[in-house]
C-alpha cells in the first residue's frame, strides 16, 4: 500500500467515533434546581442553506446501480489493510448511480445480507421523534417528567435534551455490572441501572453521549404510536422508503444473514445481545438501505426541510469521544481536525459495539452518500474516506 493511500486510510479514523463502553466514573454528585445554560466549548458554526440544498439535490436524483473498478480497488485495499471478518460498503453519487459491495476473508463462504450498524440507529429514531413533533403530538421543549419522572432531573430535561445528548443522565453502558451480565437486557433494566445514577450535571449545562437519552426516546415513541418501537419505525421509516434489505429488530430477534460482531475473550460485552440497545441502535441493513436512508433525511422526505436544518442547528463538540459535533441525531465532523490536509466535512452518524462498527456520511466536498459496515477490527469512517477520495470534488 502506498503511502499516500496509508494516509487516506487514516485520516478519518478520528472522525464521528463513539465513546467505548466503559466510561469515566463520576467524580461528584451535582445537586439540581433546575436547567442551567450551556457552559462547554463552543458550539460549531452552522451549515449554509447552499450546503443543505446541496444535500437534498444529491438525495433526490433515481439511483441505478453502477459498476466501479475505481470504487471496487479502493473498496479491497482498504478490506486489506483491516482486520475486518466481513465489510461491506455502498457509495452514492449526486447523479443517482449507487455502487456496493460485501467482503469476507474467506473464499467460497455465504456473504452477510445485513449488517448491524449500532448507534447510527439513533439517527433512525431522532427521525421518528421529529416526525412526531412535525405532526404536532410532541415539542421539543416537553419535560421527560411527562414520560419518566423517576430520572434524576426529569422535571427539567427535554425532548431535545435527550436527541442532543445535553440530559447529564447516566449511560447505562458505563455500568461495569451491567456490562457483565449476559445475554439481553430489556430496556426497564436499562433505564433503572440509569436512574440509580447522579446526573453527570446539570440538564443543558455540557454534552456526555447518553445511549439512556435514547431508550427513553424510544419509550416516548412508543407512548405517543401505541405501539412497540420496532414496529412504530419499521411504519415510520422502513416502509415509507420501501427499504426492502433493512430491519429495526424486535427484543431478541434472530436475524438470518446478520453479519454477527466478531469480538475476542477479553472483549468487554461479548456475550451481549445486539437487540439490547433498544432505540439507541437496533437497525440491520445492507449498506446501500442505510445510504437510501441517509439521503432521504437530507432530501427531506422523511419530515421536513425546517426540521432538517433544526437538527443541525446546535453543533455541541464531542468531548471526550472524537473530532465531531453532534446535533439531533446527527453528527457533523470535519476532517481536517484529524488530517491538516483534508478539506472535506461529513454530515452523519457513526456506530460501534464489540465486535461491530459503522458509519454513514454525506460527503459536503463530493456531494456524495457513503455508508460503511464491519465485524472485527477496522475503521469503517478510514475506509469511507478512501472510497470518497476517489470521487472528484463538487463546485
Amino acid at each position: 500500500m502506498t503511502s499516500d493511500r496509508r494516509t487516506l486510510l487514516l485520516a478519518a479514523a478520528g472522525a464521528l467515533i463513539l465513546p467505548a463502553p466503559a466510561m469515566a466514573a463520576r467524580k461528584k454528585v451535582v445537586r439540581c434546581k433546575g436547567r442551567v445554560n450551556y457552559g462547554g466549548p463552543p458550539l460549531r458554526a452552522q451549515l449554509g442553506d447552499w450546503q443543505f440544498d446541496a444535500a437534498a439535490k444529491a438525495g433526490t436524483s433515481r439511483l441505478a446501480p453502477v459498476i466501479s473498478d475505481s470504487l471496487e480497488t479502493s473498496f479491497e485495499k482498504a478490506a486489506g489493510a483491516m482486520k475486518a471478518v466481513a465489510i461491506t460498503a455502498a457509495v452514492a453519487t449526486a447523479d443517482g448511480g449507487i455502487w456496493t459491495q460485501t467482503l469476507t476473508p474467506t473464499s467460497g463462504a455465504a456473504l452477510p445480507t445485513t449488517f448491524f450498524w449500532a448507534s447510527v440507529g439513533k439517527a433512525y429514531t431522532a427521525t421518528a421523534i421529529l416526525q412526531l413533533v412535525e405532526e404536532g403530538k410532541l415539542t421539543l421543549d416537553a419535560p421527560l417528567s411527562r414520560w419518566a419522572p423517576e430520572m434524576p432531573g426529569a422535571a427539567w430535561i427535554t425532548v431535545e435534551d435527550l436527541l442532543a445528548h445535553t440530559s447529564g443522565l447516566y449511560s447505562f453502558q458505563a455500568d461495569p455490572a451491567l456490562r457483565a451480565e449476559p445475554g439481553y437486557k430489556p430496556p426497564e433494566r436499562l433505564l433503572t441501572v440509569a436512574a440509580a445514577q447522579p446526573a453527570a450535571f446539570c440538564p443543558g449545562a455540557a454534552w456526555s453521549y447518553s445511549n439512556t437519552g435514547y431508550v427513553l426516546l424510544g419509550r416516548i415513541i412508543e407512548a405517543l404510536d401505541g405501539r412497540p418501537y420496532h414496529e412504530a419505525l419499521t411504519r415510520r421509516v422502513v416502509e415509507r422508503l420501501d427499504l426492502r434489505e433493512t430491519t429495526v429488530l424486535a427484543p431478541r430477534q434472530v436475524l438470518t444473514g446478520l453479519a454477527a460482531p466478531v469480538t475476542t475473550a477479553e472483549t468487554d460485552g461479548v456475550t451481549d445481545d445486539v437487540t439490547t440497545p433498544y432505540a439507541a441502535g437496533a437497525v440491520a441493513a445492507s449498506a446501500a438501505d442505510v445510504v437510501r436512508f441517509w439521503r432521504a433525511v437530507l432530501s427531506n422526505r422523511l419530515h421536513g426541510a425546517e426540521l432538517t436544518r433544526r437538527r443541525f442547528a446546535r453543533l455541541y463538540p464531542m468531548a471526550g469521544v472524537g473530532p465531531s459535533y453532534y446535533g439531533l441525531g446527527v453528527m457533523v465532523s470535519d476532517l481536517s481536525a484529524a488530517d491538516p490536509t483534508a478539506t472535506d466535512t461529513w454530515l452523519g452518524h457513526a456506530g460501534g459495539l464489540p465486535g461491530a462498527k459503522a458509519v454513514v456520511a454525506y460527503s459536503l466536498e463530493k456531494q456524495a452518500y457513503v455508508a460503511v459496515a464491519m465485524t472485527g477490527e477496522g475503521s469503517p469512517e478510514a475506509t469511507a474516506n478512501l472510497l470518497l477520495s476517489g470521487l472528484q470534488k463538487k463546485a
